[in-house]
């Protein structure tokens, strides 16, 4: 039973991650103005919200686009810097991210039952995520930005296969 917690904690790993991966590119890229931060992380949210109601979006359809409007975004942003129209699109591919946070608690309960303690791990994810982030992005810097979103979707990716291979 340990895969489902193993499994939230990872996904609150690669939400922290992404969420301040997005917010970081957009501050280097289009503005690190208030209104960036608030239009990022209400796209999210609206994403979530969104994601509540898909009931055809799974692990692996809900990770790959969210990974592939993260990195459309990056490089959008990386080649038209400073460009106001690409905040609009920036906040598009932040919804599109966001619409697997909001479907994770509607798939974990019918997989799960025991909703608290999954978001007990997936918030502990989260945390360590925000340290992670933190960390990787002063030390490493841009190259962080780049390639944790890649190498946590692909370890959520392998925990879905697990997950799948021992139902």
């Amino acid at each position: 039973m340990t895969k489902y917690p193993i499994y939230a904690f990872l996904t609150g790993l690669y939400f922290s991650t992404l969420q301040f991966c997005y917010l970081i590119l957009l501050q280097m890229n289009i503005s690190s103005a208030y209104l960036t931060y608030m239009i990022i992380t209400t796209a999210w949210l609206i994403g979530s919200i969104a994601g509540l109601w898909f009931e055809k979006l799974d692990q692996n359809i809900g990770v790959g686009l969210g990974l592939l409007s993260y990195y459309g975004v990056y490089t959008m942003v990386s080649n038209m810097p400073f460009s106001s129209f690409t905040l609009i699109l920036a906040a598009l591919g932040a919804g599109v991210t966001g619409l697997w946070a909001g479907r994770f608690f509607v798939f974990i309960l019918h997989q799960y039952k025991q909703v608290d303690r999954v978001f007990f791990h997936e918030n502990n994810g989260f945390w360590v995520g925000i340290i992670m982030f933190f960390l990787g992005f002063t030390l490493v810097g841009r190259p962080f930005v780049f390639w944790a979103p890649m190498i946590l979707a692909g370890l959520l990716l392998l925990k879905h296969l697990w997950i799948k291979r021992e139902a």
